[in-house]
């Protein structure tokens, strides 16, 4: 026969309060997915094209975990100006699977410095609609929008502390890990 298995840890309380729909999104957005060899001066140039019609948020699909190459370090400076001008910067993965993990490898880590924000292991939807559902509220700050991209709020993304850590890249840091 068949068997159906529930992962009950998954299901989710009903709501409290009545269904509404949020009808103020913000369509300020851009989400670009970049390849291998991506021209940054291209996408900067449109970047900052953007910016001077108020772009509110931009949505990276990243590789991975969240990698690009690391010699890109203008564009990583036009994200860190976007970001110090207001503009929303999410990373998210390409992955159908699997999270973003800003600070496990040197690229995550100056995205991170240049206050890129993780859509952990949301898909690319859910991230869009999540920025754009809180930057459409108007009662939120910069700062606050950053944090609540990373709480579940309906189901998108799973707590940090659900996220299986990666395999290891090395032996040095499974015995780091076994030992403390």
């Amino acid at each position: 026969g068949i068997g159906i298995e529930e992962a009950v840890h998954l299901l989710r309380s009903p709501p409290k309060w009545r269904f509404r729909v949020h009808t103020r999104m913000e369509t300020r957005l851009i989400n670009i997915r970049l390849v291998p060899g991506f021209d940054d001066a291209m996408i900067t140039a449109m970047i900052e094209a953007a910016r001077k019609t108020h772009l509110k948020g931009l949505i990276l699909q990243l590789y991975g975990t969240g990698n690009l190459p690391l010699l890109k370090e203008d564009f990583i400076q036009m994200l860190a100006n976007a970001r110090a001008e207001g503009v929303i910067v999410v990373a998210c993965t390409q992955c159908q699977t699997g999270s973003i993990m800003m600070g496990k490898y040197a690229t995550g880590q100056a995205l991170k410095r240049a206050g890129v924000v993780s859509a952990n292991d949301m898909t690319v939807e859910a991230t869009n609609c999540k920025l754009a559902y809180l930057l459409g509220r108007g009662d939120l700050s910069v700062k606050e929008i950053c944090h609540i991209m990373s709480l579940d709020l309906r189901g998108e993304v799973t707590s940090q502390n659900k996220i299986p850590s990666p395999p290891f890249s090395s032996a040095y840091e499974e015995a780091i890990t076994k030992n403390f």
